[in-house]
């Protein structure tokens, strides 16, 4: 339901929490567009864009934070990357009954991602009786070490 391009990896700063693809300008990409799996897995957007190639921040880098839901508990919240290809998913009440292993995937909201775009499943849960909002982390469903191919959507 995009308009996708396919996109080859060429390198891997880990350390970073990005990747580079092997399209760039000339192959009409932007920044701000969206990267993902065959398997519809986001990874991250474009932040950068050369003649031939184009550095993507994953969606763990340390400056991301986009909005989701966990569709089976009606609830929804912000990811924030902490870095390390870690995610932590804040301002979901703890008043929603949230589970180890929901499925979490990107919201529409905000317009950074399409909606429905996977994004891991819920590792762990941290309850306070002094916050509003769990404390929760997302173990993420990318893989860099299986990552050679990407999608590019160009637009949604």
């Amino acid at each position: 339901k995009f308009k996708l391009t396919l996109a080859e990896v060429i390198g891997k700063d880990i350390g970073q929490d990005s990747i580079l693809i092997n399209q760039g300008a000339k192959d009409g990409l932007g920044q701000g567009m969206p990267v993902i799996t065959e398997q519809k897995v986001l990874l991250g957007r474009i932040t950068e864009v050369f003649t031939d190639f184009s550095r993507v921040s994953l969606i763990s880098d340390k400056e991301s934070s986009f909005d989701v839901e966990i569709p089976d508990r009606d609830a929804s919240g912000v990811i924030k990357g902490k870095g390390g290809q870690s995610l932590d998913l804040d301002f979901i009440s703890q008043d929603k009954e949230v589970k180890e292993g929901d499925l979490v995937v990107s919201a529409s909201l905000g317009g950074i991602y399409p909606k429905g775009l996977l994004i891991g499943l819920v590792q762990e849960i941290e309850r306070s009786d002094t916050r509003p909002f769990y404390r929760i982390k997302v173990a993420p469903f990318f893989d860099l070490k299986e990552t050679g191919d990407v999608l590019i959507i160009l637009d949604f």
